[in-house]
């Protein structure tokens, strides 16, 4: 006859104050909520709520500590167990604070080594997802909402176009090209600034010794035949994207048409 495991049982009002750190005692709550029988739907419930206000006030504290990717690694799994409501709300919190680190500490004209640090680059990337996904949910919209955004995806947008390698030119168009949309007036040095990426793509493809990268070839080309028919752009500005992904595609097809005849490797 098996016998069950020995244990200790208290009130879930008791469960929920035990005078522990919080982390010990949310260990303990996740344990609760593992070992509870499917019929205990309000001890489920009780237990989940709990969890929850706990990794809001986690995120809350590593963001505010400059823990950021921390932060925002723990929303992201966090983010699908709350309602539309309660997520922008959290993130709305969460923006300032982001600002904060992100965009205040490093002024107006941030050094070089502050710009080319590939870390602060991922976490100006995340913050500006996370201010997109923000822009789909219900909420309250503002001035200094909308000056968050325009902030954070310029510093973004400048870090990534100091880092290296394609994946990086992809991400720095993607955030040049919404950079456009939040800053109209940026449009003087963000076109250019995305032509230059879509051909130094072109000409690592057309090298022979090149370490090609045709996938984010065909996203910067994507991107930017997007934005030709932009009416806002000017007669010259439009004529040397067009050329640049007229380029673009032709060093494509004669990549892949070569690709298509190389013998394979030994």
């Amino acid at each position: 006859m098996s016998r069950r495991a020995a244990g200790v049982w208290i009130p879930l009002d008791q469960l929920l104050a035990l005078p522990l750190p919080a982390e010990a005692l949310a260990t303990l709550w996740r344990e609760s909520l593992r070992m509870l029988p499917p019929e205990a739907s309000r001890e489920r419930q009780a237990l989940q709520q709990v969890l929850q206000d706990h990794d809001r006030r986690r995120v809350e504290a590593l963001c505010e500590a400059g823990d950021i990717q921390a932060a925002l690694s723990l929303l992201e799994g966090l983010a699908a167990s709350l309602d539309p409501e309660a997520l922008a709300a959290l993130i709305g919190q969460l923006m300032p604070v982001l600002h904060r680190h992100l965009v205040e500490r490093a002024g107006p004209d941030p050094a070089p080594e502050l710009v080319a640090d590939p870390q602060r680059a991922d976490q100006l990337w995340m913050a500006d997802r996370w201010m997109c996904r923000l822009e789909g949910l219900p909420h309250s919209d503002s001035d200094l909402r909308r000056l968050t955004a325009e902030h954070l995806c310029r510093y973004a947008a400048i870090a990534w176009m100091a880092q290296p390698g394609p994946p990086a030119r992809w991400r720095a168009v993607t955030l040049l090209q919404r950079l456009l949309q939040l800053l109209p007036e940026s449009r003087e040095w963000a076109l250019p600034a995305i032509r230059d990426r879509l051909l130094q793509g072109v000409q690592e493809l057309e090298r022979a010794e090149a370490l090609a990268d045709p996938q984010h070839l065909a996203h910067l080309l994507q991107a930017c035949a997007a934005m030709e028919h932009d009416p806002q752009m000017s007669p010259q500005a439009r004529e040397a994207l067009q050329l640049a992904v007229f380029r673009g595609h032709a060093a494509l097809e004669v990549w892949q048409n070569l690709q298509s005849i190389s013998p394979p490797a030994p």
